[in-house]
C-alpha cells in the first residue's frame, strides 16, 4: 500500500521539505511552461475541496504549488488526490525521458507523501503492464508472463519478455508502460486484481474523508484521467463522497497550445454556486483562449485563408461570447498579437502550410504536448463547445 499522511497539519520536521518542494515545483513548471492563474483560496477556510477539469499531467503540481504560495498556510498542506501509479517504479522515468536510465527503478512515493500528495487507485479497469507486474510480483514472486496475462495481452508484449521482472528492465521499459485491461489477466490474478482494486478504492476514500473531517484542503481532478478529445469525462465517485462535507471551489483549466512555443496553461479559481451542476460550472470557469477560437473556426475547414480572414473570425467569436465567460486578457486586448504567433506555431507543427500570405490546413493536427490526441484542432473545437455549453447551463440555472 502506498504511503500516506494522516493529518490535516503536516509535521514540523517536514515543513522545510514541503516548502522546498513547492518552490522547486513552481519554479520548474514556470520555466518549462507559460503559467497564468487568477484567483486564490481564503487563508482561513476550513474543510475545502478544490476540483479541476483534467487535460494534462501538469495541472495538479502547478495548481497545488500556486495555491500553497497564494493561500499561504505554514502548517496546512494542500493535499492532492494523485494516481496510485506515482507510487510505483517507472512513473517519473516515463515523464522525464532524458533521465530514464536513472529513474526506471526509483519509487518516490515517500517524497510525494511528505509534500501532501496522497494516492488513490484510479486504474479501475486498465493499467500499464509494468504496474500489473509490480502488483503480482509483490504477491506471488517472479512468475512467467504467460501465467499472468491472457493471449491477447501476450501478443502485445515483445517475445523476449518472459517473466514479470523483464518488464522492469530497460530493454522492455516502453512495452511495460503500454496498457493492459484487468479482464485480460488469467485467473486467479484477474479476481485478485479486481478484489484488491475494490478494497483499495474504499480504503483510499475513507482516508480522504478523514482528512476532510479534520478540516483539510484537498485538490481533486474527479475525471480520473485527462481527456484525449477535449471533452470532459464523467466525474468519478470521489467527488460525490467528499463534496458534502466541504466548501467546494473550482479550477477551470485551459491550454493555449497554438499561441506560442512553450505550452501555455491558464487557470481560474472560483467558488462553486448552488443549483448548478458542478460540471457546467467548471466548463464555464475555463478561460477562453486563442487556440480555442482558432480551432473552432478551422474545424472541418479545408479552404485556404488569410491572416485577415482568421482575425475576422476570432473577432466575431469574441463579440458573441456569453458575458460571463472569462477571456484571456491578452487575447481580449489585442487579438492580432495573439493570432500571428499561433499561425506561425501551427505552420511549424505542420498543421498549416503558408504560401504568399495564404494559409492552408494540412489535416496533420497532432501536437507533441498532447501525445494521446490525434487531432488537436478537433480537441480545441470540442473544448470550446463545452465551455459555451457550460455558460448556457449556468445562465439557465444559476443566480
Amino acid at each position: 500500500m502506498a504511503e500516506r499522511t494522516g493529518a490535516s497539519n503536516a509535521p514540523l520536521l517536514l515543513q522545510p521539505l514541503r516548502w522546498a518542494a513547492v518552490l522547486c515545483v513552481s519554479g520548474y513548471y514556470r520555466l518549462a511552461y507559460r503559467i497564468r492563474g487568477w484567483g486564490c483560496l481564503p487563508h482561513r477556510r476550513g474543510a475545502t475541496l478544490v476540483v479541476a477539469n483534467h487535460q494534462h499531467e501538469i495541472e495538479a503540481p502547478v495548481i497545488v504549488a500556486d495555491l500553497a504560495l497564494t493561500s499561504f498556510s505554514w502548517r496546512e498542506p494542500i493535499y492532492t488526490v494523485s494516481s496510485q501509479r506515482m507510487w510505483e517504479p517507472g512513473f517519473l522515468a516515463e515523464r522525464v525521458p532524458w533521465l530514464q536510465f536513472a529513474l526506471r527503478g526509483v519509487n518516490l512515493g515517500s517524497l510525494f507523501a511528505a509534500i501532501g500528495m496522497q494516492p488513490i487507485e484510479n486504474g479501475l479497469h486498465a493499467r500499464p503492464f509494468a504496474s500489473v507486474a509490480y502488483s503480482v510480483y509483490g504477491r506471488h514472486g517472479d512468475l512467467a508472463v504467460d501465467a499472468v496475462f491472457g493471449d491477447a495481452a501476450l501478443a502485445r508484449l515483445p517475445r523476449g519478455a518472459r517473466r514479470l521482472s523483464d518488464l522492469f528492465r530497460a530493454r522492455f521499459f516502453a512495452a511495460g508502460r503500454t496498457t493492459v485491461t484487468l479482464s485480460e489477466l488469467r485467473e486467479p490474478h484477474r479476481s485478485e486484481a479486481l478484489a484488491a482494486t475494490r478494497e483499495q478504492v474504499e480504503d483510499d476514500l475513507h482516508h480522504f474523508e478523514s482528512l476532510i473531517r479534520q478540516g483539510a484542503t484537498i485538490f481533486l481532478a474527479p475525471e480520473g484521467f485527462y481527456t484525449g478529445d477535449g471533452r470532459m469525462q464523467r466525474l468519478r465517485g470521489a467527488f460525490a463522497r467528499l463534496a458534502p462535507a466541504a466548501s467546494v471551489w473550482m479550477v477551470g483549466v485551459s491550454y493555449d497550445p497554438f499561441a506560442e512555443r512553450r505550452l501555455s496553461m491558464l487557470y481560474r479559481l472560483v467558488r462553486s454556486r448552488p443549483r448548478v451542476a458542478i460540471e457546467a460550472q467548471i466548463k464555464a470557469a475555463r478561460p477562453v483562449t486563442t487556440s480555442a477560437l482558432l480551432g473552432t473556426w478551422l474545424h472541418e475547414r479545408a479552404a485556404p485563408f488569410s491572416e485577415r480572414g482568421a482575425l475576422d473570425a476570432i473577432t466575431r467569436q469574441l463579440a458573441h461570447l456569453p458575458p460571463m465567460l472569462f477571456v484571456d486578457p491578452e487575447l481580449r486586448r489585442d487579438p492580432l498579437r495573439r493570432l500571428r504567433p499561433a499561425l506561425r506555431r501551427m505552420t511549424a507543427l505542420g498543421m498549416l502550410t503558408e504560401r504568399g500570405g495564404e494559409y492552408a490546413p494540412t489535416g496533420r493536427n497532432a501536437h507533441p504536448q498532447f501525445p494521446r490526441t490525434r487531432d488537436t484542432i478537433a480537441y480545441q473545437f470540442n473544448f470550446h463547445a463545452e465551455t459555451l455549453d457550460g455558460a448556457r447551463r449556468f445562465a439557465e440555472n444559476g443566480p
